[in-house]
């Protein structure tokens, strides 16, 4: 494939696609993690983070566990409660409690967005009233804004069409949506927080493959006099990118149709999949490399936010998915860490890429210096060709980094502690750069090139 990038004409600012991140409560990392991981991909704009209902209300007692031990069931043989993700969530294997684990993720981001999720089939069942669930939901809301103040972005609830999350209908999510709302309504009036909670919904999994329940959620948005909703939220897996602007257009269109209100789309999570099993079970350079194509399109869509699925996960569930490991006393990136990490090396000025029809390829300027990230998501090997013309004539270097099967892999070779460089090329006197490099499958290459001084 030939690639012509044109060095004089710049096509945008780039919107550093890899500001917005997700964490799990199913397997969660110590504290130490998030700076950790904003040393090597960046301070997130928005984090997403988790509060379980059943973990710190007890329905039974009504009592409060504010800073509980994260993944402890305490509804074993309680035939009333429903099972939810119970059987996939561990014990946090770092003794890791609900308040350490918003604190230390919170330092280290600009804003929150705040999932809860949990008990919506007690309510759906008659076990808990909506009166109390809404009562819950802003006490513990109310709660932890107090002591972390940049929460902004509530989510109410998360992929509840699915059985593992509840099972239910829209109609029957709806109130749910409604009882959050007003909470957030009050607490806004209450306190007139310097930063006021945004409320959104419905964190929908599968996007496309699941329009049927967007369409319904739209719908009953659009018949409520009284609805509060700041942004929109669902989820994307799929090994096609494309079906991220099918849905993004999709959605815009219902939104003209109803005359809803133009709000963030917030994709609260994206990422690939292949096969069967808990989230699809990609490979992790699959995902590596598959995503860059996805968020690239995803880019271009005005007030879309994309939030790759996972900073850290259970290796044993969703190593096609996590970004980093513990190995020891550090975290290392897998591909998918390293992606994240060229996204956020990349420069502020994106350029015309002229002949790549894939979106497979990302070039970027500051002053005189590149940088080009390419990705090859196919299961083949494919010879790119790179002609970066119309650069000022000078001695340049270009250092690159390799991500695929045999280089910079934690995954195959546990040494591997961070995004190294492959290969250093340099160029004499030139005002145009040329080179051909042979991708490997599911790979993902990352090239700067700079004045030589």
């Amino acid at each position: 494939m030939n690639i012509v990038i044109d060095a004089a004409t710049v096509l945008r600012a780039w919107p550093n696609v890899e500001k917005y991140q997700n964490t799990t409560l199913r397997y969660t990392p110590n504290t130490d993690f998030p700076e950790v991981m904003e040393e090597i991909i960046g301070k997130p704009d928005i984090i997403r983070l988790f509060v379980t209902l059943d973990e710190v209300w007890d329905y039974r007692t009504n009592e409060y566990h504010w800073n509980y031990l994260i993944g402890e069931n305490r509804y074993v043989g309680d035939n009333k409660h429903y099972e939810y993700d119970w059987p996939l969530t561990e014990v946090s294997p770092f003794q890791v409690h609900e308040e350490d684990y918003l604190r230390s993720h919170a330092a280290h981001a600009k804003t929150v967005m705040l999932n809860i999720r949990r008990y919506e089939r007690e309510v759906i069942e008659g076990i808990i009233t909506l009166e109390t669930y809404e009562k819950v939901f802003e006490k513990v809301v109310e709660y932890y804004k107090e002591h972390i103040a940049n929460i902004v972005y509530i989510e109410c609830c998360n992929e509840v069409e699915i059985p593992r999350f509840g099972g239910l209908r829209m109609e029957e999510y709806y109130p749910l949506y409604q009882c959050a709302s007003r909470a957030i309504a009050r607490l806004n009036a209450k306190h007139s927080y310097e930063q006021p909670l945004q409320i959104g919904g419905f964190g929908m999994s599968a996007g496309m493959s699941n329009w049927k329940y967007w369409d319904a959620f739209m719908r009953l948005l659009a018949k409520d006099e009284k609805r509060k909703i700041d942004y929109y939220s669902m989820h994307e897996y799929h090994g096609n990118p494309c079906r991220i602007l099918e849905f993004y257009i999709r959605h815009e269109e219902l939104r003209k149709e109803f005359n809803l209100p133009e709000l963030p789309l917030m994709m609260s999570e994206y990422g690939m999949r292949y096969g069967l099993g808990d989230a699809g079970r990609p490979d992790n350079l699959h995902n590596a490399s598959g995503e860059v194509a996805g968020m690239l399109l995803g880019s271009y869509c005005k007030n879309l936010k994309m939030f790759p699925w996972c900073s850290f996960h259970n290796p044993n569930q969703q190593l096609g998915r996590t970004m980093f490991l513990q190995m020891e006393d550090t975290y290392i990136p897998t591909p998918s860490g390293h992606v994240m990490t060229m996204f956020h090396w990349i420069k502020p000025w994106q350029l015309i890429v002229e002949e790549d029809t894939e979106n497979q390829i990302i070039a970027t300027k500051d002053k005189d210096s590149y940088a080009i990230m390419a990705a090859n998501p196919l299961e083949d090997k494919r010879e790119y060709h790179f002609l970066l013309k119309h650069i000022k004539k000078a001695d340049y270097i270009m250092k690159e980094y390799y991500v695929d099967a045999f280089h910079n892999n934690c995954l195959q070779d546990k040494s591997c502690m961070k995004l190294s460089i492959s290969r250093e090329t340099k160029f004499q006197n030139v005002d145009k750069i040329t080179f051909t490099r042979e991708m490997n499958p599911t790979s993902v290459h990352f090239y700067t090139i700079e004045k030589r001084k």
